[in-house]
């Protein structure tokens, strides 16, 4: 039998074992730079859907003002996320969603969403101050159950079920907040259009559920400790193809309810409705654009950033105020000047707003058509290209 290495032997010849020692180098140096690249916390990232692209940075702290055209902008950080009563914040990748498998909590108490179906991106319509330019897309937003979609009406956000999403053992209050569009208004599956739906327990003794009627009532129906509390608005208060900021508020003291449908506290009855929660009584989870597990009641709509759980905290009607005006945050920041990380609102367009972050990632991109930052855009101290 002949020896197999005689198949093919590797060669003794010096030129070749060089060859084959520098190429097992240098397949070693791209992949170690590859890994650095992605991993390096010291370089600004673009967090695009369709590329990212780095650039190298010495010191960018952006506590400043940056002149952008035409007028200097002042940015002032949001409140949120707290690390205190901010437990849900989804902000996802970088101020919006992904369309991956979940949506990350950035609140730091590990809320992440997990997004059920084949939902889409699309343009928001809405100004939310992050885009200067009036010819670019200025928001954009999460699309479920539209009838193209092969998973039409199984397409919903869920959240884990955690002690602090939950209304058992409130001691002052809770606050929520979602901005969203609907397109329909028909009931699905013989169920109201859903907005928010969570019990606590099997018996739903501490539970939520929010939704829209087919005339356009909004109903809110809380269990705190086997103590119900319905409330509805008028008929006719959400209509389709509009995008809505919804701030609810519940107080334990006295179990007030309030409701806020862009900045209007709205004036609330009480309501004969039925919660009539998922049949699933065994699955906690906050579910968004449905009921939860084993019901029906999906929206066909648009889901905008950030939805955000405020507990043991009671949102005021100033607060609401400031975060209509802003469309980011309680603080009484201008529209147009709240410092945002990564946000990215284009279709292949860039934007034309340097944004500020919480982290050591930055979002750094330039006008359509031109460069990314130009040599006046930074003092010498700050930033360097070498």
């Amino acid at each position: 039998m002949s020896d197999i290495k005689g198949l093919r032997e590797i060669s003794n010849d010096p030129f070749g074992k060089l060859l084959t020692s520098l190429s097992k180098k240098f397949s070693a140096f791209l992949a170690k730079d590859t890994a650095e690249s992605v991993e390096n916390p010291e370089d600004i990232y673009s967090d695009g859907q369709d590329v990212e692209s780095v650039l190298k940075y010495h010191n960018f702290a952006m506590s400043k003002k940056f002149p952008v055209s035409p007028t200097n902008v002042d940015y002032y950080s949001a409140t949120e996320p707290d690390s205190d009563k901010v437990k849900l914040y989804l902000a996802g990748g970088g101020i919006w969603f992904n369309l991956g498998n979940q949506i990350p909590d950035r609140s730091g108490f590990g809320n992440n969403a997990n997004i059920g179906g084949d939902p889409l991106l699309v343009d928001g319509n809405i100004d939310l101050g992050i885009v200067d330019s009036t010819t670019q897309v200025k928001s954009i937003a999460m699309r479920l159950n539209r009838p193209t979609s092969t998973l039409e009406n199984r397409e919903y956000l869920s959240v884990p079920d955690s002690s602090n999403l939950q209304i058992a053992g409130l001691l002052t209050g809770i606050s929520y907040f979602m901005r969203f569009r609907i397109k329909d208004l028909a009931l699905q599956g013989g169920q109201a259009r859903t907005l928010i739906e969570k019990i606590d327990d099997s018996l739903a003794v501490d539970a939520i559920v929010v939704k829209v009627q087919s005339d356009g009532k909004l109903i809110v129906i809380i269990e705190d400790s086997g103590v119900e509390v319905k409330k509805e608005t008028a008929a006719g208060s959400i209509v389709i193809d509009t995008v809505y900021d919804l701030w609810i508020t519940y107080a334990v003291a006295g179990n007030i309810v309030h409701v806020y449908l862009n900045n209007v506290d709205k004036t609330l009855s009480n309501s004969t409705d039925v919660p009539n929660f998922h049949s699933t009584s065994s699955n906690h989870e906050l579910s968004f654009f449905r009921r939860g597990e084993g019901s029906f009641g999906y929206i066909y709509g648009d889901l905008y950033p950030v939805p955000m759980i405020m507990r043991e905290k009671v949102v005021s009607a100033t607060e609401v105020s400031r975060h209509f005006t802003n469309k980011w945050t309680l603080a009484n920041v201008p529209f147009g000047q709240v410092a945002i990380s990564n946000y990215s609102a284009t279709s292949g367009i860039a934007l034309a707003r340097i944004s500020k972050a919480l982290t050591l990632k930055y979002n750094v991109v330039g006008v359509s058509g031109g460069p990314s930052f130009t040599p006046t855009s930074f003092t010498a101290t700050s930033f360097t290209t070498t």
